[in-house]
């Protein structure tokens, strides 16, 4: 019965992909289904490739020049010798990595004159996708319609990790990966092959007031002015195969690299979009939509303020900490705007409603559907009991991941403990995140840094834990810490809590990592007799969260059933346009420069220019414009990068591309798949897009490769990056260096 429900949902699928309307831009595409877009529709726009010219897995295609990083964000190589173009806020986390007070590459920014010069991208690394294939059949071969949740979930487990250990035999040594993903909710699995590449180098990195220009206030609005990009090298040893660095290894020679367009654009032109979106949520329910809008992102939000908070007064009172802290608190300030701007989305659009009503539309068309109804028909009640039980403990949980997330001493000690308990159960129970490769990995993590520690941050970020474990509704709190602090209020618990955590990090019998790894072979019982405060507050929280975890491991487990199931039924009900989730692999969009309308009697234009960037100059962070950027404006030397209709150098402009977080970075090409601007934003009315894409507001925000271009010639002194691009412009036409 369920292969019979499983091959049935897949027909759907392809019956969708054939019966697109003719108009498709919203979707992040499987790059392999091109051919099923309305192709003749494209080429009206000016799409010029052929679908083989945009993916292939025989012949060399547009995938072979997209790189995703390890640590998130697209690229692209726009050189025959390993040149990566992508997000100044993408490889910022190397800039920070690299600087000190008497290097500040934040602030003043980095170039490399020669490859010589260039320096180790810390912890990067990027992969390029080879291959993908449709494995949903053997990795559901084991699944029986009988099986529990858990049961089912084991058994494609073992489906995928087999598929993938066989798919990357004999080839880890060449940097080759393998790895099946889920797609669709379940529907479907694909078998992805990726090559890594993990010696990666900084080239050039703007200055922070060019590459983070506006900072929050102008994060995801419009119009921008940011300059939100970084040149990067990939590195082989010399026989070609991934390497980690050394002074040996040669830049990377590329299958594919992309040509850049200096030419202009206009209102109307067509543009795509190649790069690794994170994720979209479009085919959730309404109750899983409804749980992030009124209490998940509610509660993240709240948390990350508190860390912002405390992390900025920590900075301001040490320059030395702002700088090793900048990075952390850009990801914090980033992801809080995002999910402010997610709730006022999801509410704009009324979305939960929207969804409630297609879910009333499901149920009376399955009532009208016999054969539709026994396969599907109480899917929708399982969705109510499982979310009902799981909002009963979720804020709880919530506040001790943060508790555990805190710092690198808790982090380790709620290792230790659990590695401790996980030992002590049957073999066949026990968690791969605690059995030896786990510890190795952990040992290596903070094995060589851990007297590099900065215990006042973490001292404060368990104080921020602490507070946010008191905060908890009734019944969700931690009964440990509220005995700590019985009695205290307000600010005196406040107080109390900032001193408790101030001495549990900054006393702690833990200084030296060598009494770490004792812990990390120690019994339970040995480790709950320690007399530690650290400790005992991970381990009363380790107790309390673990019948949570089960909990959750159930709730995961049972809403991954029933997601197939789901999806399924509306696809059967709806027999509209279809494209899978974004889920970290390589994904085409496609639309038009355009501009938008965000409220009544508001328009915004599509493009943003060089004066809008001296506009906005206070002298002050985040608007200090540099003064080389301000004297060559003042002289109008442009070189050939003004646009004619603005008469000045143009900065960003607007697309109707369908993104989400994972593209930053990734290029935006014309039809003819040539590099005209950089993915770098999305606009605050369009937040909320990964549950549901309005054609009328989400945009694309992205950096002109003329900007790009201008700032790197005229302003860094790095025209010598030209002789090995291939650059397309009014003035000239560059062809790269091979």
């Amino acid at each position: 019965m369920f292969r019979r429900s499983l091959t049935t949902a897949l027909v759907v699928v392809s019956l969708v992909f054939s019966s697109l309307p003719s108009s498709a831009e919203e979707g992040m595409w499987m790059p392999d289904a091109l051919d099923k877009l309305p192709l003749g529709q494209m080429k009206k726009r000016g799409f010029e490739l052929k679908p083989e010219e945009v993916w292939s897995s025989t012949k060399t295609s547009l995938k072979d020049a997209i790189v995703k990083f390890n640590n998130g964000g697209t690229g692209s190589f726009v050189s025959p010798h390993g040149l990566i173009l992508t997000n100044h806020h993408v490889a910022f986390a190397a800039i920070t990595a690299a600087s000190a007070p008497q290097k500040d590459y934040i602030t003043d920014g980095f170039l490399a004159k020669s490859r010589a010069e260039e320096i180790p991208a810390r912890n990067f690394a990027v992969s390029v996708t080879q291959d993908c294939k449709d494995v949903t059949a053997r990795v559901l071969a084991d699944v029986k319609a009988e099986m529990t949740p858990e049961e089912r979930r084991r058994a494609i487990l073992a489906k995928q990790q087999e598929i993938q250990q066989e798919a990357a035999k004999d080839r880890e040594k060449d940097g080759v990966r393998a790895q099946v993903i889920e797609i669709a909710g379940g529907l479907q699995y694909f078998l992805y092959t990726y090559l890594t590449i993990r010696d990666v180098r900084l080239v050039y990195g703007v200055p922070k007031a060019i590459g983070y220009f506006g900072g929050d206030p102008d994060n995801f609005e419009w119009p921008r002015h940011c300059g939100d990009f970084t040149f990067l090298r990939a590195y082989v040893a010399p026989d070609g195969k991934p390497a980690d660095f050394s002074e040996e290894n040669v830049p990377y020679k590329p299958k594919k690299f992309l040509t850049i367009n200096a030419f202009g654009i206009k209102e109307g032109d067509f543009t795509m979009v190649m790069g690794y979106p994170n994720a979209t949520f479009r085919y959730r329910e309404s109750y899983s939509v409804e749980f992030r809008q009124n209490i998940q992102l509610p509660d993240q939000i709240a948390t990350l303020r508190r860390q912002i908070k405390t992390l900025t007064k920590l900075g301001e009172r040490n320059p030395a900490s702002m700088i090793r802290l900048a990075d952390r608190i850009f990801d914090l300030s980033n992801s809080l705007k995002s999910f402010e701007g997610n709730i006022r989305g999801l509410k704009r659009m009324n979305l939960v409603e929207r969804k409630r009503e297609e879910e009333a539309a499901l149920v009376k068309w399955l009532d009208a559907n016999p054969a539709m109804k026994a396969r599907y028909g109480n899917v929708l009640s399982q969705y109510e009991a499982l979310y009902q039980d799981h909002r009963s403990f979720s804020l709880k949980r919530s506040a001790l991941g943060n508790l555990f997330s805190s710092g690198d001493l808790i982090t380790a000690l709620e290792f230790a403990y659990g590695r401790a308990l996980d030992k002590e159960k049957p073999a066949n129970q026990r968690q791969s995140q605690f059995n030896d490769p786990a510890l190795q990995r952990m040992t290596a993590r903070f094995g060589n840094g851990w007297g590099e520690r900065d215990v006042e941050v973490e001292a404060n970020m368990l104080a921020v834990a602490i507070a946010r474990l008191a905060e908890a509704p009734e019944g969700q709190k931690l009964p440990y810490v509220e005995k700590l602090f019985e009695g205290a209020r307000g600010r005196t618990r406040r107080a109390a809590e900032i001193e408790f955590a101030k001495i549990a990090i900054e006393n702690s019998k833990f200084k030296a990592f060598d009494e770490i790894k004792k812990l990390f072979n120690a019994t339970a019982a040995e480790i709950r007799a320690v007399d530690d405060p650290a400790l005992k507050l991970v381990v009363a929280a380790f107790d309390e969260n673990d019948p949570y975890s089960a909990r959750i491991t159930k709730f995961n487990n049972s809403v991954t059933k029933l997601r197939p199931q789901y999806v399924g039924a509306m696809l059967a009900m709806k027999k509209s346009l279809f494209y899978p989730d974004a889920n970290s692999t390589l994904r085409f969009t496609y639309g038009e420069v355009k501009g938008y309308k965000p409220r009544d009697a508001v328009a915004y234009d599509y493009q943003t220019a060089l004066a809008g960037v001296i506009e906005k100059d206070t002298g002050e962070d985040p608007f200090d414009v540099p003064e080389g950027l301000k004297e060559l404006f003042k002289k109008k030397d442009y070189g050939g990068y003004v646009d004619q209709r603005l008469n000045d150098v143009p900065v960003a402009f607007l697309a109707t591309t369908d993104i989400t977080g994972g593209n930053s970075g990734s290029p935006v090409m014309n039809g003819r798949g040539e590099v005209i601007g950089l993915v770098f934003d999305v606009n605050y009315e369009g937040l909320g897009g990964d549950y549901s894409f309005d054609p009328r507001v989400n945009r694309t925000i992205a950096v002109d490769i003329r900007y790009v271009l201008f700032v790197t010639e005229k302003l860094a002194g790095a025209s010598y990056l030209f002789n090995e691009m291939q650059v397309k412009s009014k003035a000239k036409v560059m062809t790269a260096s091979r």
